[in-house]
């Protein structure tokens, strides 16, 4: 069969409803496009063309078995079916649009403990919910640890029922259990994945299990609070292995208490710079498809051409359309984030206006009619040190709307663009056609210093 050239697919439409917007990736049997999906606003969806006559053969009972669960750390699966095109008879399955994947951030650096703490329990919860449902992850990894908006999302690529071979490789991979090539997929086989992905998401490296008596090695850069938990995940014996709700108990038992003193601590270096954003977990990292620097303080890594299903690897399932039952509330909010970019030295115009100028917004609602203040995401809050000050100057028409906003300094990228949607929201009283907003961002809250430009 010659290849498909999924590239010059781009422009078509699945089914008569989703767009192939762009391209992000796949293989010579699949390919991931970005596309849209819902009605009367169409939001960002992923989906995954794979070709009927695939090796791997049609999974379409696992996949509408995993439309079925409904956890907010699942990714969800929108949609499942059948398309004919060019003489070729595809499955497609439409997903959440996952923006960033941990194996991402993993590949320019190790999470810090915080954000590894940040990322267990939904993992935890997601895994309890799937292993309660008589089913078996069976691909537990980095590459299927997702961001979604400010959600920790598990993927359900693989999912199947304890008991059955479903979709596992007949080669044992570098998170399957020892036991694997015997038993294949097991929920106990999970907390041995769960247990590598721990150590690769603190050290960068992998666990080995290394002589006769298969004994394990792990890096010597995994911290000693997270020693306890590792080893009881990677036990050879499956028999004795942690349970989840070990898991938890373990890291709780753990965690460093706090020492009140007289002597502040300095204060903590920022983490290094990364290409995309993390949004979703603590996980410090890279900016999603559109975002850059992983923000600065969310995300994870860059890549801005692929979504996160585009470095998994998704098996498409069958015929029949599914639509995934409606959302359990969340409840469980895993911050992942990048510190926002270092804040490096930045040099502030001159102080010249008054007094009032320089209060926060409330101080001159006499002259701003309507303003708004930047939304930050709770994990994004806690990457700032000290604060992150973004200058926006903002062009206002003779009612007083902005018609223009530009950034004029600023030491983040990510807090910059909070700033210029917010300022672009801003309506001020007839008078000056030129404001300046100063957003002074700090871990409790921000403030809008705003000040009139005079020609």
């Amino acid at each position: 069969m010659m290849p498909v050239p999924w590239k010059l697919w781009e422009g078509q439409v699945v089914d008569l409803y989703f767009p192939l917007r762009r391209y992000l990736g796949g293989t010579d049997l699949s390919a991931v496009y970005l596309t849209q999906y819902g009605d009367p606003e169409p939001r960002n969806a992923a989906i995954k063309l794979v070709l009927a006559a695939a090796p791997e053969g049609d999974p379409a009972a696992d996949w509408e078995r995993a439309a079925q669960l409904s956890h907010p750390n699942l990714l969800r699966l929108l949609q499942i079916g059948r398309w004919q095109v060019n003489r070729l008879a595809l499955r497609y399955v439409v997903t959440e649009y996952a923006e960033e994947n941990l194996a991402a951030v993993l590949a320019e650096r190790p999470l810090s403990t915080g954000e590894v703490r940040d990322m267990v329990k939904p993992l935890v919860e997601a895994l309890a919910y799937i292993h309660g449902e008589g089913l078996v992850h069976g691909h537990l990894k980095p590459a299927n640890i997702m961001a979604v908006g400010d959600d920790l999302k598990l993927s359900v690529d693989g999912i199947s029922q304890v008991g059955e071979p479903g979709s596992a490789p007949t080669t044992p991979g570098p998170y399957d259990p020892p036991e694997f090539r015997d038993r294949g997929c097991s929920p106990v086989g999970d907390i041995w994945s769960f247990g590598v992905t721990l150590v690769e998401a603190l050290t960068q490296q992998l666990p080995a299990l290394s002589g006769s008596k298969q004994e394990l090695a792990l890096p010597e850069t995994v911290p000693a609070e997270f020693l306890p938990v590792v080893r009881a995940c990677l036990r050879p014996d499956p028999r004795r292995r942690a349970s989840l709700h070990n898991i938890l108990e373990l890291l709780d038992r753990a965690e460093p208490k706090v020492v009140e003193g007289p002597a502040p601590e300095p204060p903590a270096p920022e983490p290094p710079a990364t290409s995309r954003k993390w949004l979703s977990l603590t996980l410090v990292g890279a900016s999603a498809v559109a975002l850059a620097a992983i923000l600065a303080g969310p995300r994870l890594l860059r890549h801005p051409e692929a979504s996160a299903q585009a470095q998994q690897a998704v098996v498409v399932p069958g015929s029949t359309a599914v639509t995934a039952p409606p959302e359990t509330p969340r409840t469980v909010k895993p911050a992942a984030a990048k510190v926002p970019e270092a804040p490096a030295p930045v040099v502030s115009p001159p102080e010249t206006a008054p007094p009032a100028a320089r209060s926060p917004v409330e101080a001159s609602s006499d002259q701003v009619v309507h303003k708004v203040l930047p939304e930050v995401p709770e994990f994004a809050r806690r990457t700032i040190r000290g604060s992150v000050k973004i200058q926006v100057r903002a062009t206002v028409d003779a009612s007083g709307h902005v018609t223009d906003a530009k950034v004029e300094s600023q030491n983040s990228r990510y807090f910059a663009k909070l700033a210029l949607e917010a300022a672009r929201q801003w309506d001020f009283a007839a008078g000056p056609t030129g404001w300046l907003l100063r957003f002074e961002f700090t871990a409790s809250g921000t403030a809008v210093h705003p000040s009139p430009l005079t020609r």
